[in-house]
């Protein structure tokens, strides 16, 4: 069974039903230069109503102000490569950090890098025009068992992620009716396929 975590939530209604459902994880861009983009504030809202961990995704900021966003997050989620510095940095942090690794022979260095300073690390697309490399992403996981994965993952693809046994995949675009809005068939649907 793989865990599921659905990204880029932006409405209640839609948070509360995607955890009723069974997502293991629930995400949401509190940086504002995405359009899925909700106040910290939000996600305190949320806690109060889901049993699911509240993750907290940011892309640009610096990692203080990403810590002040993620406060009424269980997770906070690093979108963007760290230098040194801001890898030591995360040591501190008094939360659980997901980290971001590109899926690219380039990035496979950062990855082993990466994994020293977080138990959650996310494969996924560097641009959102980039497709997946499936045979790499392979070669990854049998290295590192337990690797989120995301990346163009859909209802129509989905049993070909879970096929590779990732520890988690991550879900934002494959479920949407638009940016930030949830289709809770699709979420379903992909559920069911993933579990």
């Amino acid at each position: 069974m793989v865990k599921v975590k659905i990204c880029g939530i932006s409405i209640l209604s839609d948070a509360v039903t995607i955890s009723a459902l069974g997502a293991d994880m629930l995400g949401f861009l509190t940086d504002p230069i995405s359009p899925r983009f909700v106040k910290p504030e939000f996600l305190k809202i949320v806690k109060n109503q889901v049993p699911s961990p509240i993750v907290s995704v940011n892309v640009k900021s610096n990692l203080e102000e990403m810590l002040v966003r993620s406060a009424n997050a269980d997770i906070l989620q690093v979108h963007r490569v760290l230098n040194q510095e801001e890898l030591e940095m995360i040591t501190s942090f008094q939360k659980k950090v997901i980290l971001f690794v590109p899926i690219s022979e380039k990035y496979l260095p950062y990855l082993k890098k990466a994994i020293d300073f977080t138990e959650m690390v996310l494969l996924d697309l560097e641009r959102k025009e980039d497709r997946p490399n499936m045979e790499l992403i392979s070669k990854v996981l049998r290295d590192y068992p337990g690797l989120g994965v995301g990346g163009g993952i859909t209802l129509s693809n989905v049993s070909s992620f879970v096929a590779l046994e990732p520890g988690w995949i991550d879900v934002s675009r494959g479920v949407e009716s638009y940016p930030g809005k949830k289709n809770l068939e699709l979420v379903k649907k992909l559920l069911e396929v993933a579990k």
